[in-house]
């Protein structure tokens, strides 16, 4: 199921597992299975054309094309963002393979940008997400 309009609910969940104490403002996109949040799209940092989208999961079986095209969707539909950006810890090797699978290209290595760890960006053009967004 997915999860509209629980902003801040879902910034928490997320920051709670990635150590971030405040996303605001932000909004959000969120899946549930069985009454539980498996994961969030957590998006800000929102200066157009572009927005910072955050992905957080607590399980690997949350990624249904309907939940991925509705996390897309609100960027580049909604608020006709140019493109997304992402920052990934550089040793998740999950997080970053993902990212590729859905569209997104590495664009840079950011040393010691994390509290604890390198971090790679990555970005998603309009162009690039048509598969979703279509």
């Amino acid at each position: 199921m997915l999860l509209f309009g629980c902003d801040r609910m879902l910034a928490r969940w997320a920051g709670d597992r990635l150590g971030i104490a405040d996303f605001s403002p932000c909004t959000a996109i969120g899946v549930a299975h069985d009454g539980e949040i498996v994961a969030a799209a957590i998006y800000n940092n929102y200066r157009p054309p572009n927005i910072e989208i955050t992905f957080v999961t607590s399980s690997p079986r949350w990624a249904s094309r309907r939940a991925i095209q509705a996390m897309l969707r609100y960027p580049f539909v909604q608020l006709r963002c140019a493109r997304i950006t992402a920052v990934t810890d550089a040793r998740n090797a999950q997080a970053r393979a993902f990212l590729r699978r859905i569209g997104f290209r590495p664009e840079g290595f950011h040393a010691d940008a994390l509290p604890n760890a390198d971090a790679v960006s990555y970005g998603l053009l309009a162009k690039d997400a048509a598969r979703w967004i279509a």
